[in-house]
């Protein structure tokens, strides 16, 4: 049914197959089993065995299984079937890693699918003539569904029957102001959804009022639907940790063919058989891979997973974990991120001094059980009473503002367990939750002063009235625009005492209008009227006329408490902050400014502002603006794109389907889990729990001690691993030794070594983490400081092993298997006392609680309980598959001995780079004072 807006009601019965009495129950399960359910088609899941191939698309991954392959090959033209050892434990390793993967992922989307069953949504329809609810899932085009204040819409509708409807369309239109909905057909081609206002959409929530509609659209046919389905087209950019790790693993993997050929080409050159040469050369190669450097970095991002689920974060893929780490710029939706989502009265004005005193307190930190208390004390015993319900039951202006505020009010509000449900256009309970506060109650106040009358809310006149029974007398209580309002006055309320208004108060309550709306605070304002006459049929001109005018409410949705101090945090870390919403742009700056994310409003553009410029020409100006106000979704791809073409890494946060196209295209999208629709779920990388600002701050912080930690598992596992290489190179190539064999290389790579690797990705956030710049995404592991540091303890390592074995060949007069074991030994060991030197790169291990990280301690002990064990067993398997043997308590003590020296080497090392960067630091200072 093409443009059902230009068609009349009656016409969408007839096309449908329906009436005003709604489908059969047999009609209607016809029509299920037909279309299908009304719901989002989700992409087809990849299966356990899909999920576990997925895992060897890393390049690491394989060469791992390259170099296992021909050592397998190898093995079978030597017929030394002893050294399928070898092969098997390459095998363990990228196997075991790609299961803990697996399992990761089950694990996450397991957590996705509770966050989404945790509510099922139902609706209210007719079916054989009368009213039931269903789930929404099981709704079909031809249903009759009833709307009321509260309802979220389970599918688009043709709007037949309204009583001041007003629907919330932000989810889908970006527009956050209710729309007035009507029933007539309306004759236009090419309408903008925002104009349809004959129709109601799924997702849209019922603000005001109340309406029919009948089903034209279920599921993925509903405008919805249908951008859902253009994210499919939306590529899913490759993230920062992956970026790096494919240029990590490519340099890596030149490294090791580069080295394995000269291998190959130095002992062919010295005469020796090409089987040998190339066995040699498989030894290289496995010796220069970090076998168990994947299964490592797999199990840090679960564990930095698993920690931010119980932050409140969950993250569906685990390279976001990092991602986050390296965010430059965080784009967040103003409304229920950066503030509460709940429009907040703060300040009210009167024609009396008390108010100011009202204004003074502080009702911010109340908390549920608080006003609960106020409402029962109000009740019982006045006198008891909060000093804030005193103050207003005292002062004439306050009390009679308050009985406006709460009469002329159609809000449903009640309260369950330790929340105040509350149902209705958000202003109004705004005013219903500040009654409560001072202890006021609308549902004491309305069955004390009951309603016999009303005049709705129209947009035109902007006003709404409505009549209550005041001591046997019938008053009118009205709110609305306080332009239209003061039109109407012709009275005041003066200290307690009706007057006749002035131009000179007119001028006054105007100016503080203005004051409020320079505050970026909505306005309402609020006028009385005693009704002398009976009136039939109450209307705007027989009933808001000559009314008094009593007061002023100025009102915003406030930022969250916490959200102020993540802000100066993501200063601090050298992260961008930009506000995106649809507000307009003086309410937008008057939060930004608060927030501190912006100082002026040349750092605010809008969406009309925006259309005008060309992308080249916004990207070359973006990293001016801080805000943008009265935006549309398109725009958000628009700001992504531009800031991406910056070289940022941008994270991106949103909530209504609108939001995912430009989730998906952001480096890290954020989805909201309380108020986020399942398409922005799912397009998302990472899903607030709590839909708060400073828990994605908190998660950049886990990101930044993941990525630390990671970088820590790399020195470690690659440095051991080029001082096995070139070793291997000196000795076996260079000096014709028998040096170590490939299975005595794979135990130090994979057995002697993960325990710790893995250990160090436990290790707590270093001091300052939130302080440092974000890391450069176009760069290798090998760039900056700590490839520096690998680099320099590799060839300390390297020093230290050659060290020893000239003391044991010159010194202690050992053969050679003695001399390997003492190598093996010193360079696990060395390996063992450097896990504490990464603590830091440049903080001495002596200056922080070395001891603390348990699971590095226990990991510690293991390692060097299986590197000694493999030594003292007496066991001739182990002893000829790893070419070691049992060695005297002297050579021992020597081993241990020079294996420490890797800590006061490193320490040096530090202590040049604190020096370094000293100096850095004094000359940035110079250059600024300068």
């Amino acid at each position: 049914m093409e443009k059902v807006y230009s068609q009349e009601a009656e016409k969408i019965f007839e096309l449908s197959g329906s009436s005003k009495n709604g489908l059969s129950y047999p009609e209607a399960k016809k029509r299920l089993e037909e279309n299908g359910k009304n719901v989002f088609k989700e992409a087809k899941k990849p299966g356990l065995l899909a999920k576990f191939f997925a895992q060897f698309k890393d390049v690491l991954i394989v060469v791992l299984l390259a170099s296992s392959v021909i050592s397998f090959i190898m093995t079978c033209i030597e017929q030394n079937w002893g050294e399928l050892f070898d092969v098997f434990f390459i095998l363990a390793v990228v196997i075991i890693n790609a299961i803990i993967g697996v399992v990761q992922e089950s694990k996450s989307d397991k957590a996705l699918e509770e966050l989404k069953n945790m509510t099922k949504p139902f609706s209210t329809v007719i079916r054989n003539g009368k009213v039931t609810k269903i789930k929404s899932e099981d709704v079909v085009i031809g249903d009759i569904v009833v709307l009321e204040a509260g309802d979220i819409v389970c599918a688009d509708l043709r709007l037949f029957e309204v009583a001041s409807l007003q629907i919330e369309e932000s989810a889908l239109t970006g527009e956050s102001v209710a729309v007035d909905k009507q029933v007539e057909a309306i004759q236009s081609d090419g309408l903008a959804l925002g104009d349809c206002s004959n129709m109601a959409f799924m997702g849209s929530v019922v603000t005001y009022g109340r309406g029919k509609g009948i089903v034209v659209a279920t599921g993925m046919k509903t405008e919805m639907g249908k951008i859902a389905t253009a994210l499919d087209e939306q590529k899913v950019e490759a993230t920062p940790l992956t970026k790096r790790m494919k240029k990590t693993s490519i340099i890596i993997t030149i490294a090791i063919l580069i080295f394995a050929c000269v291998v190959f080409a130095l002992n062919i050159a010295r005469g020796d058989a090409f089987v040998d040469s190339f066995m040699l050369a498989v030894v290289v190669a496995v010796s220069a891979i970090p076998e168990g450097l994947p299964a490592c970095l797999t199990v840090t991002m679960a564990n930095g997973v698993k920690k931010m689920s119980k932050e409140s974060a969950i993250v569906k893929r685990l390279p976001a974990v990092e991602t986050l780490g390296s965010t430059q710029v965080i784009c967040s939706d103003k409304t229920g991120t950066l503030t509460l989502n709940r429009m907040t009265i703060k300040k009210v004005f009167t024609y009396d001094k008390e108010c100011e005193k009202i204004n003074k307190i502080d009702l911010g930190k109340q908390s549920v059980m608080d006003i609960k208390n106020n409402l029962v004390l109000t009740v019982k015993d006045e006198e008891n009473a909060p000093e804030g319900y005193k103050a207003i039951k005292a002062n004439k202006n306050m009390y009679e503002l308050m009985r406006c505020m709460l009469l002329c009010n159609d809000v449903q509000s009640k309260f369950e367990e330790d929340n105040i449900l509350s149902i209705g256009d958000p202003t109004e309970v705004a005013l219903v939750r500040y009654g409560y506060a001072f202890g006021f109650s609308k549902e004491n106040m309305e069955g004390q002063f009951v309603r016999t009358g009303e005049i709705p809310f129209e947009s035109e006149r902007k006003l709404m009235t409505t009549i209550n029974n005041v001591d046997g007398t019938n008053y009118a209580f009205t709110k609305g625009a306080i332009d239209n309002l003061l039109a109407r006055c012709n009275r005041i309320l003066d200290n307690g005492t009706v007057r006749k208004i002035t131009e000179k108060d007119k001028e006054k309550i105007l100016k503080q209008n203005l004051a409020f709306a320079d505050e970026a605070l909505r306005v309402l304002g609020f006028a009385v009227k005693k009704i002398d006459t009976p009136i039939r049929k109450y209307t705007t001109t027989n009933t808001e006329i000559d009314l008094i005018f009593v007061g002023l409410v100025g009102m915003i949705d406030p930022p969250r408490e916490e959200v102020k101090g993540a802000i100066k945090t993501c200063k601090s870390a050298g992260i961008v902050t930009v506000m995106i919403t649809g507000d307009h742009k003086d309410t937008a700056f008057a939060i930004a400014r608060e927030l501190e994310i912006a100082t002026n409003k040349e750092q605010v553009i809008t969406g009309k502002e925006l259309d005008i410029l060309t992308d080249e020409e916004f990207a070359s100006v973006v990293e001016n603006y801080r805000v943008y106000a009265r935006v549309n979704p398109e725009h958000k791809v628009k700001i992504v794109k531009a800031l991406q073409a910056k070289n940022k890494i941008v994270a991106m946060t949103g909530d209504g389907v609108n939001d995912a196209p430009s989730i998906k295209a952001a480096d890290i999208g954020v989805g909201m889990g309380i108020t986020g629709t399942d398409v922005t779920k799912n397009a998302a990388d990472l899903i607030l729990t709590d839909d708060n600002f400073a828990t994605i701050v908190g998660a950049v912080k886990e990101g930044r001690r993941i990525y630390s930690n990671i970088l820590k598992i790399f020195q470690f596992f690659v440095g051991t691993n080029i001082a096995e290489a070139i070793l291997v190179l000196i000795f076996n190539c260079i000096l014709g030794w028998t040096f170590w064999t490939p299975a005595l290389i794979l135990w130090i790579n994979v057995v002697a070594d993960s325990f710790v690797g893995l250990a160090l990705g436990f290790e707590e956030a270093e001091k300052g983490i939130m302080t440092e710049k974000p890391k450069r995404t176009n760069s290798s592991f090998f760039a900056g400081e700590s490839g520096k540091m690998l680099f320099y303890t590799s060839f300390v390592v390297i020093g230290l092993v050659i060290g020893v074995m000239m003391i044991g060949k010159y010194v202690l007069f050992l053969d050679g298997v003695s001399i390997c074991t003492m190598a093996f030994l010193t360079l696990c060991i060395a390996e063992l006392f450097h896990s504490y030197n990464l603590k830091s790169d440049t903080e001495s291990v002596f200056n922080k609680k070395v001891f603390k990280n348990k699971t590095q301690n226990w990991a510690y002990i293991i390692s060097l309980f299986l590197t000694i064990i493999v030594v003292l067993l007496p066991i001739e398997f182990f002893h000829n598959a790893f070419g070691i043997c049992s060695i005297s308590i002297t050579s021992w003590l020597i081993c241990f001995g020079i294996a420490f020296l890797i800590v006061p080497f490193t320490e040096l090392y530090k202590c040049v780079l604190r020096g370094e960067k000293k100096t850095k630091f004094k000359r940035v200072k110079a250059k600024e004072k300068a």
